[in-house]
């Protein structure tokens, strides 16, 4: 802040004494107090466009003057630094946050922002981070999901592998009835024929007449 006469601006590091002396001298003037946003080093118009290009306005923004999709996704990046372990939320959610702190494109109060709590129409969207000890159990019921999934695929690759062996024994039982059903055929047949016993076997050739060679007699 700062008091402006007539004319002049008035110095504001007069000692006690100087500020007394001036209030006498003003008496029934007219005197403005001057309201400086960004401090009284700034008190001219280019001055505080210069710092407001440097230290204010977004660094990059798009043809209508908003903040870039770069600006967002930094501004996510920091929120997602500070408060991931406090909130959890879907992508949206995060640049909902971060479109709400870059919303006046003053980035001197982006900072600031992004450290406060967030107001209560993001607080609605964010849900609390997992303890580590509730992340543990998660991962542990994740892991013992797993394994039993492994132990029932293998348990019914065996009941496949019983099947395939039950097959096979039932054609390799069908082939012995198979052979077992020949064999007492066979052994029908041979029980239903008699065969005579050597001693009842005549050989017949002492008995054949020897009958003489005249073809080849001279």
């Amino acid at each position: 802040m700062q008091f402006k006469g007539s004319r002049h601006l008035v110095d504001s590091e007069k000692t006690e004494q100087a500020w007394s002396r001036w209030v006498v001298s003003t008496k029934g003037e007219a005197v403005r107090l001057m309201i400086y946003e960004y401090g009284m080093a700034i008190t001219k118009a280019p001055d505080l466009e210069g710092f407001r290009e440097a230290c204010i306005s977004p660094a990059f923004t798009d043809r209508s003057g908003a903040s870039a999709e770069s600006s967002v996704r930094d501004v996510v990046a920091q929120l997602q630094d500070i408060w991931s372990e406090t909130f959890q939320a879907r992508a949206v959610v995060w640049r909902m946050w971060a479109n709400h702190v870059m919303r006046g494109l003053d980035r001197s109060t982006w900072d600031r922002d992004i450290l406060e709590p967030p107001r209560s129409q993001i607080a609605n969207l964010l849900k609390p981070a997992d303890l580590p000890a509730e992340r543990q159990l998660a991962g542990l019921s994740r892991s013992s999901d797993l394994a039993l999934q492994v132990v029932n695929a293998a348990i019914e690759d065996n009941k496949r592998l019983k099947a395939t062996w039950k097959a096979h024994g039932e054609r390799l039982e069908n082939l012995e009835q198979l052979l077992l059903t020949r064999k007492r055929t066979i052994e029908a047949i041979l029980a239903g024929t008699r065969l005579p016993s050597l001693s009842d076997v005549i050989d017949p050739l002492p008995a054949l007449t020897n009958i003489e060679d005249i073809e080849h007699q001279e």
